[in-house]
């Protein structure tokens, strides 16, 4: 077994949509990211990375490489479930959270959690994301931005 834990934080800027855990929200604002900024992904790529030890979202998917540039980050989880499967790895649980002031994001959980499970071929069951406030506190609370947290447990795959 291994675990791997990552945050991501970006924030916000307009003209540009707001994608988390592989879904357009409708909000007035975007967030900031050479790919589409989705910071639930992107802390799940990189708990991924860690538990794997094979570096992070930015040694793997580098912003020099236009290839990523405003990159769907549904399409960067394949791409690491791709090296976690090389690695023999598989996912035992996914555990997420969102902290944002706005927009709230209680509705959408379903369908992150959708999004995450269908791309890493796994139940939703395995998959728990929750959503949270900075309770006006810092960067967040002011509503700066949006940050995310994940950890992830990943099992030895003997069966391949």
């Amino acid at each position: 077994m291994r675990i791997g834990f990552s945050k991501d934080i970006h924030k916000f800027i307009k003209n540009r949509p707001l994608v988390l855990g592989g879904v357009t929200i409708p909000y007035k604002k975007g967030l900031e990211a050479f790919s589409d900024g989705d910071v639930v992904l992107h802390a799940l790529i990189d708990a991924i990375f860690g538990a794997l030890n094979k570096g992070d979202i930015g040694t793997n998917f580098p912003n020099t490489d236009p290839r990523y540039k405003n990159c769907d980050s549904l399409f960067l989880l394949k791409e690491t479930k791709k090296i976690m499967d090389f690695c023999r790895f598989k996912i035992e649980y996914i555990d997420i959270f969102i902290s944002c002031e706005e927009p709230k994001l209680s509705s959408y959980v379903v369908y992150m959690k959708r999004n995450i499970a269908q791309t890493l071929n796994i139940n939703e069951n395995l998959v728990s994301v929750k959503c949270g406030t900075n309770e006006g506190l810092g960067y967040i609370g002011k509503k700066k931005g949006i940050e995310s947290f994940a950890s992830v447990l990943l099992k030895e795959d003997k069966d391949e």
